[in-house]
């Protein structure tokens, strides 16, 4: 399914530029879409040699809720701002965007619960239509500490149109392999082939690292030597796990200013161990896009110099 975004209609504005995101050098793909939409070009300063890019897309409500603790699906953070026009709609578009620019996407088990038919493709047809040759959809990456939090009969994992993989521990790929209808292939974080021709075979490949809990730094080495250079985090508490890691690049922070309130909405980090005050990482904001006075768009590079 394709979804037809018009340009004239999600448009936004950037209102503020840093310098730093001045001086990028790097394009990370030419693309009248998206110059035409965010009216500046998407640009890095680095990859890093030894994992992905590691960027993460998510929306806010003005308190800082990813959710409404009735409907905890953030597609509603942005969806329910009835004063946006198609701000909401320029907030999906973005997601798509940055679909569109990955190699590989991650989620958790928990989102797939919440939606049965989740899947982290670029929905735009105009990027879509802008490859030249054959369109690679993004790994689908499902993570997990011990895959008892992944609903096994999901759709994402019962087809093979899409490139799609599990990252868990030893304990989850057993737990995988008991519990999964189908074929079951456990690769390591030393197993190198061509992912996209792999990954969309019946069978469903399984990476384990770890013996009760993955070790974050050898997933990112596995995709990064199977040819993944940008790789978009959608969970959130995997994105909350990378900043602990100190690998998290940016943050893509869409704001809807709705007021959520209340103790039980889903935030950032909610079910880790918070920062001190005394140590603690901080973000450079990058660029601020406007929609209009409802709706704003930030990114965010991480700092982590002030971890030591």
């Amino acid at each position: 399914m394709k979804y037809e975004f018009s340009s004239n209609k999600i448009k936004i504005h950037p209102i503020y530029q840093s310098d730093e995101l001045k001086n990028y050098e790097k394009t990370i793909i030419n693309s009248k879409k998206i110059k035409d939409v965010y009216e500046i070009d998407l640009k890095i300063d680095n990859l890093p040699l030894d994992r992905p890019f590691l960027y993460a897309s998510y929306v806010e409500s003005m308190d800082g809720k990813l959710a409404y603790a009735d409907i905890p699906d953030a597609f509603y953070v942005a969806q329910k701002n009835s004063l946006s026009e198609f701000g909401k709609n320029t907030d999906f578009w973005i997601l798509n965007m940055l679909r569109y620019i990955a190699d590989a996407c991650v989620i958790g088990g928990n989102t797939l619960h919440i939606d049965p038919d989740y899947l982290m493709i670029n929905l735009d047809e105009e990027l879509y239509n802008e490859v030249e040759g054959e369109y690679k959809y993004p790994i689908q990456i499902v993570t997990s500490i011990d895959g008892t939090d992944i609903p096994l009969n999901h759709s994402l994992l019962h087809q093979n149109k899409y490139p799609r993989i599990i990252s868990t521990s030893e304990k989850g790929y057993d737990f995988i392999k008991n519990n999964y209808e189908g074929n079951v292939i456990k690769v390591n974080s030393d197993s190198q082939f061509e992912l996209h021709s792999e990954l969309t075979k019946e069978c469903l490949y399984v990476l384990a690292t770890g013996n009760s809990i993955p070790k974050t730094e050898d997933v990112m080495r596995f995709f990064k030597t199977n040819g993944v250079n940008y790789m978009l985090i959608e969970s959130p508490g995997f994105g909350d796990h990378l900043v602990h890691k100190k690998m998290l690049d940016e943050i893509f922070f869409n704001f809807s200013c709705v007021y959520i309130g209340g103790a039980n909405a889903m935030t950032m980090g909610k079910n880790s161990c918070g920062f001190t005050a005394e140590c603690h990482p901080h973000a450079r904001v990058l660029s601020i896009h406007v929609y209009n006075d409802f709706y704003f768009y930030f990114r965010y590079k991480m700092e982590y110099s002030t971890l030591g």
